[in-house]
């Protein structure tokens, strides 16, 4: 569905088909019915000049693809995406009036208050309604489509619905809902050992109050802050071109070990017209996909003894909500370079489970473990790798200024070299805009670099070259693997060069020689078969099928170990992915990924009291969609076999087989310091890598000693986009019905009337007859 109507009373009209040929009808209320290839703001905005009087009471979009399907379409994102004269404008970076969407027409972005709009998926209804609306020859019957699809008074913000209170007795009662969801990261490699936010803390009921003999509400000694500081100076002076780690003020490299960190990244969402056909099969879907296999490639080809002794650390993030706002990059990226969590709100994410993983109770996250990654020493990303721009060439996306993004660049051009399928070649957008920044396409990258102000490097690695490929449009319901020929060569050879490109980069000293890196990577790493098992059977998941077997075991498993560990009989396997998938964010809410905390009896967003560990039952829970409870599973197996797990003198694995979590205690190739055990849904045990994160504005935070859904203003209001989605009714829908006009109606009440008169004349005279015959 599109905006919704003006009033809580429905919205209806008969409908009107529109090509351009004939302008709507004057003076009369109508619905217009539109072809999908002709669903653009051009079009809508034609419309909308028949609705001076209210006219236009909706927009039916009917499914066309294979009446017409060598037309052109046009791509209702915006021209230039997440940048310029977009609500995101305020969080590019670099070029961000580059035309990545060339095709785009911003309808998207349409203030389309009071017009509803929806898509008719099925052919036959689709069909049927095209015939009946180009009918002119049988006027006497007229299909009305009657919309009922209230979400609010018009110019309400997002944050005001959010803070609304009603006016009767003052309570907070919110209208809406943020835009939100999960974000799933893992660490390739052991775990950080020991380190200021997860090590020896002395923990009393949950709480913990003593951090290295300082106590609760004490202030870290002044030697410790002016070493912070210098090391802060320092490594910012390294860091004045964008090159090596960002300071992270939250990193103690005297408890840890001292790594910077290499991100493998990617967005796991897309967006269209319609939230409910969201199929990214180009976008989210082949994004995943990428980011998976290359953990997949990695963890299979390098074993932990390997990665725990590079320079660097590996870590692999897919964000959601990206499509609004980098929602996930933003949140995710500023937490590890920035959060803070008063001490005294630091608690076990079980309070009688001394080894569950540290959590803060406001601002809640759940768990603390990003604040092991360490400093970010780059970022490489990738983005629509499905449908390359050419036959045998990804596009690489780097200033060239040097630095770790020059590096990884080269390197993924050298990877490249040996796969088998596809190489790496330098992008020509740099050479197509009109002067200024270096146009970076808008991913995870330009989160970091907006958020450091360019100071960390990267790379993104693309299947376009300087401006999105045609068919199928971005940000489209038509985004679909029944309308697209994925290249699964592109894809395979993607996630190698990912796989190699990561290695190289946490091999390097710091000297930025990608020849020899790249070399040892690629003789580390081997290249990806396009029909590997696992990769066809993920494909079929994330492209087709989203209630497939494989993720829907291996959620079933995180929801059962996430039950056992804390005690939430309600946690299950979150909503589906759907067939097809959706690759809509959704609403941010208890059942689609909002942490919740119990204390006592009650459930909240947050917590800043101090009741927190006096129950043994307290503890914090999650219930994300099942794509993110699949995908940390998934991460889990891939990248926590353990180099240990092997037979000795073997390349082959012996892992303990399991059926729960509880199943892997004691497993002892995942008994490093820092390390633990879980069940995944190919039920054997492995060390777990994977970890959830907050995908949410950086405008708000859950409210405290509140239930969920209720936020409060943070530290990015007015700068981000904010997007929410009001409460819907559940009468909200449409309803197609014939109206007769009066003079059939006249008629059919006409002959019943001399059918009831003669009915009654008759039994009249057979009842006199029955008489006579009586006498």
């Amino acid at each position: 569905a599109g905006c919704g109507t003006v009033d809580r009373d429905a919205q209806e009209g008969p409908i009107f088909y529109y090509d351009g040929s004939a302008s709507p009808p004057e003076g009369r209320d109508f619905v217009a019915v539109i072809e999908e290839y002709d669903l653009s703001a051009t079009t809508v905005s034609t419309l909308l000049k028949y609705n001076g009087d209210g006219n236009l009471k909706g927009i039916l979009v009917l499914n066309s693809t294979y009446a017409n399907d060598e037309n052109q379409y046009s791509s209702p994102g915006p021209i230039y995406p997440l940048g310029y004269d977009t609500p995101s404008a305020n969080i590019a970076y670099g070029n961000s009036q580059f035309p990545w969407n060339g095709l785009g027409d911003g309808l998207n972005q349409y203030d389309l208050y009071g017009v509803p709009m929806a898509y008719v998926n099925s052919d036959e209804t689709s069909g049927y309604i095209r015939e009946s609306a180009q009918s002119n020859e049988n006027r006497e019957l007229d299909i009305f489509t009657s919309f009922n699809y209230y979400m609010g008074p018009d110019g309400v913000t997002s944050a005001e619905c959010l803070a609304w209170k009603d006016a009767h007795n003052g309570e907070w009662n919110p209208k809406c809902l943020p835009l939100g969801g999960t974000s799933v990261w893992a660490f390739a490699g052991s775990p950080t050992a020991y380190s200021k936010y997860n090590g020896n803390y002395v923990n009393n009921g949950g709480r913990n109050l003593e951090d290295a003999g300082q106590a609760e509400g004490e202030e870290e000694p002044e030697e410790e802050e002016q070493a912070e500081e210098a090391d802060a100076e320092a490594n910012n002076d390294q860091n004045g071109n964008g090159q090596g780690g960002y300071y992270n003020a939250n990193y103690n490299s005297a408890s840890g070990d001292g790594k910077s960190a290499i991100i493998i990244a990617a967005s796991m969402d897309s967006t269209s017209m319609f939230h409910d056909l969201v199929p990214g099969a180009n976008e989210g879907a082949t994004n995943i996909l990428t980011v998976l296999m290359a953990a997949y490639l990695l963890g299979s080809s390098v074993s932990d003894a390997t990665l725990d002794n590079l320079n660097k650390r590996i870590v692999f993030a897919l964000f959601d909500g990206e499509a609004y706002g980098y929602l996930g990059s933003r949140r995710f990226l500023n937490d590890v370079m920035g959060f803070k969590c008063n001490q005294q709100y630091q608690a076990r994410s079980v309070a009688n489970d001394e080894k569950s993983d540290l959590a803060c109770l406001s601002p809640m996250r759940p768990s603390l473990r990003f604040k092991d990654i360490g400093q970010i020493a780059g970022l490489l990303s990738v983005d629509q790798v499905g449908l390359p721009a050419s036959n045998g060439n990804l596009y690489v996306h780097n200033d060239g200024e040097g630095g770790i993004g020059t590096f990884m660049a080269n390197v993924l051009k050298y990877s490249g070299v040996g796969t088998k399928y596809f190489t790496a070649v330098d992008s020509a957008a740099g050479n197509q805009g009109n002067g200024g920044d270096f146009p970076y396409p808008p991913t995870a990258l330009t989160a970091l670099q907006s958020l450091t102000n360019g100071r960390v490097g990267g790379a993104v690695l693309t299947g376009y070259d300087y401006t999105y490929n045609k068919r199928p449009p971005y940000q489209s319901h038509l985004n679909a693997f029944n309308n697209v020929d994925l290249n699964y060569k592109a894809i395979a050879s993607a996630a190698t060069m990912l796989a190699r490109t990561a290695l190289a980069a946490a091999y390097d000293d710091g000297s930025y020689d990608y020849a020899t890196a790249a070399k040892y990577a690629y003789n580390a790493i081997g290249s990806l078969d396009y029909q590997d098992e696992v990769l066809l059977e993920l494909a079929n998941c994330l492209h087709v099928n989203g209630n497939c077997q494989m993720l829907n075991k291996y959620a079933a498993m995180e929801s059962k170990s996430e039950r056992q560990r804390t005690g939430f009989q309600g946690v299950s396997t979150g909503k589906a992915l759907g067939s097809p998938p959706n690759y809509y964010v959704g609403v941010y809410s208890a059942e689609y990924g909002q942490p919740f905390v119990l204390v006592g009896k009650n459930v909240y967003g947050a917590y800043d009291g101090e009741d927190y560990g006096k129950s043994s039952r307290d503890a914090i829970g999650m219930q994300p969609k099942l794509l993110a409870q699949a995908i940390r599973g998934l991460m889990n197996d891939f990248l926590g076999r353990g180099s240990s797990s092997k037979k000795t003198g073997s390349s082959e694995y012996s892992p303990r087989t399991c059926q729960k979590e509880s199943d892997c205690q004691g497993v002892g190739y995942c008994a490093a310091n820092g390390d633990s055990a879980t069940c995944t849904g190919g039920k054997i045990c492995v060390c777990k890598r994977a970890f959830y994160h907050v995908a949410l504005d950086g405008a708000i935070e859950a409210a405290s000693n509140k239930e969920t859904g209720f936020f409060e203003a943070y530290g990015d209001e007015g700068i981000t986009p904010l997007w929410t989605e009001p409460y819907w009714s559940n009468e909200v829908g449409i309803r197609l019905y014939r109206v007769a006009e009066s003079k059939p109606g006249f008629i059919s009440l006409a002959a019943g009337a001399v059918c009831l008169g003669l009915c009654f004349v008759l039994a009249v005279i057979v009842k006199v007859g029955m008489k006579k015959e009586k006498v």
